[in-house]
C-alpha cells in the first residue's frame, strides 16, 4: 500500500471529536481507498492519509481485505499509533526508541574509541534506558522524541524524587544526563530545543561524611591479619586516595616502589588525565610484599582474593568485601569504603602538611574540596583550646 497525504482543512471540524486521529473508512469509489485523518505533531494541524486497496480477484475478496486493513488501522490509532511515527526519513518524526537506540550505540563506540570511560558509559546507558522504561509505562502515547517536553521530564523527576523517594543528589544526576541526551539530539536535528533546560536542579544536603574512629581501625588492622591483601586495597584508599573504580585498574608496572609513586592512567581516571600519587614511606612495606611474585602485567588487586593478577577486580566485590568486615567486626553502616579515603585526607591535614600538599596527593582541582573531605569539630577543638597565641 502507499500513503498520499495533504493538509486537511475543509474537514478540519469534522475530526474535533478525537484528539489525535480520525477513525479509518473504506471508501469505494472508481479508486479504492482507505482514509483516516491524524495530528501532525510539528505542526499540530490534522492531515489526510489515503491508503490504496489492490484489485483482487473479486469484489468480497477485495472489500474484505479493505474492511481488515481499515480495523488493524483502528486499533493501531486507538492506541496512540500515528502514521508519522513511520516516517522515518524526516529527522522531526524520528522514534523515541530510535533516538535511544543510536545514542546508546554511538556511547558504546565512543567508550571503544576511549572517549569515555567505562563508568561513565555505565551511568549515561542507566539513566537514558531507565527514562525510557518510565515512558513506555506511563507515558505510553508519546512515540516521537519531538513530543518530549518539558512537562514529561518534570514529571519523570518528580516520579524519581516523591515516588520512588530518590536523593536530590539522584535527582540532579538524572536531569544533567538527560540534558546531555537531549542536546545530542538536538545536535542532530531531532530536537529543536533541549526541554531539560530552565529545570531547577534540588538543593543538595550537605555531604556526611564519616572518618574512622580508633576502634574501627584497630578492628580493620585486626581483620588485615587474615585478609592481607584486602588490607592493602584499603591502606592504598587511605593513603593515596585512589577512587575504587582506579583501583580496580592499576596494573602493577604502574607501581613504580622504589621511586615513590603510582601512574594512573588518563583512560582510568575521573578527568581523563595521567596523574601520580606518591607512596608514603608507611605504605612501600605492605606494597613490597603484596607484590612479590607479581608479573608487570598483572593487575594490581586481581579478581582472586585482592592479589595481584590477570582477571580485574570489580568495584562491587571492594564494596562486598567491606560490607563483610563491617559485619564480622560489628562495624557500624556509617563507615563505607570510602571514609577511608575521607579519614586519610582528614589524618594527613591533622599531621601538620599543608592543605595544598594534601589537595595535591588528593588530585582536587580547587581546596573547597579538599576542606569538603575533612570533618568539622562539633564541640571543643583541643588544638585551638590549647594554643598560646594572645592579642
Amino acid at each position: 500500500m502507499q500513503n498520499f497525504k495533504e493538509n486537511s482543512s475543509s474537514r478540519k471540524n469534522t475530526a474535533t471529536a478525537f484528539i489525535d486521529y480520525k477513525p479509518a473508512e473504506l471508501r469505494t469509489c472508481k479508486t479504492w481507498i482507505i482514509v483516516y485523518y491524524a495530528r501532525n505533531p510539528v505542526t499540530n494541524q490534522m492531515e489526510r492519509f489515503r491508503n490504496r486497496v489492490p484489485t483482487l480477484k473479486n469484489i468480497r475478496q477485495r472489500k474484505e481485505y479493505g474492511q481488515k486493513i481499515v480495523f488493524e488501522l483502528n486499533e493501531k490509532l486507538k492506541n496512540g499509533w500515528l502514521p508519522f511515527y513511520e516516517t522515518s526519513d524526516i529527522k522531526e518524526f524520528k522514534t523515541i526508541s530510535y533516538c535511544v537506540d543510536l545514542y546508546v550505540e554511538y556511547l558504546e563506540k565512543d567508550f571503544t574509541a576511549n572517549e569515555k570511560r567505562y563508568d561513565t558509559l555505565r551511568s549515561y546507558k542507566n539513566v537514558i534506558k531507565k527514562f525510557y522504561a518510565y515512558l513506555l509505562e506511563n507515558e505510553v502515547k508519546t512515540k516521537l522524541i519531538l513530543e518530549i517536553k518539558k512537562d514529561v521530564i518534570v514529571r519523570y523527576l518528580d516520579y524519581l524524587f516523591y515516588v520512588k523517594e530518590n536523593k536530590a543528589v539522584t535527582y540532579n544526576n538524572n536531569l544533567i544526563l538527560l540534558g546531555i541526551f537531549f542536546k545530542w539530539c538536538v545536535e542532530r536535528g531531532y530536537l529543536k530545543n533541549n526541554p531539560t533546560e530552565g529545570i531547577i536542579k534540588k538543593k543538595k544536603q550537605p555531604k556526611i561524611r564519616q572518618v574512622l574512629d580508633a576502634e574501627t581501625k584497630r578492628k580493620l588492622r585486626e581483620y588485615g591479619e587474615d585478609n592481607i591483601t584486602f588490607y592493602t586495597t584499603c591502606m592504598l584508599t587511605y593513603y593515596c586516595y585512589i577512587r575504587t573504580t582506579e583501583l580496580t585498574k592499576i596494573k602493577v608496572q604502574d607501581v613504580k616502589l622504589f621511586d615513590g609513586y603510582i601512574v594512573l592512567h588518563g583512560s582510568n581516571t575521573k578527568n581523563k588525565k595521567d596523574e601520580t600519587v606518591t607512596i608514603p614511606h608507611e605504605l612501600v612495606q605492605l606494597l613490597a610484599t603484596h607484590l612479590q611474585n607479581a608479573n608487570n602485567e598483572d593487575y594490581l588487586f586481581g579478581y582472586d582474593n585482592f592479589a595481584p593478577g590477570s582477571k580485574q577486580l570489580t568495584s562491587k566485590k571492594v564494596t562486598d568485601k567491606w560490607n563483610s568486615f563491617r559485619i564480622k567486626k560489628n562495624v557500624p553502616s556509617i563507615f563505607q569504603f570510602y571514609s577511608l579515603k575521607d579519614t586519610g585526607i582528614t589524618d594527613l591535614l591533622n599531621s601538620g602538611v599543608s592543605a595544598i600538599k594534601v589537595r595535591d596527593q588528593a588530585r582536587h582541582y580547587d581546596l573547597k574540596i579538599t576542606e569538603g573531605y575533612t570533618a568539622r569539630n562539633k564541640t571543643c577543638d583541643e588544638t585551638v583550646r590549647n594554643s598560646k597565641f594572645h592579642f
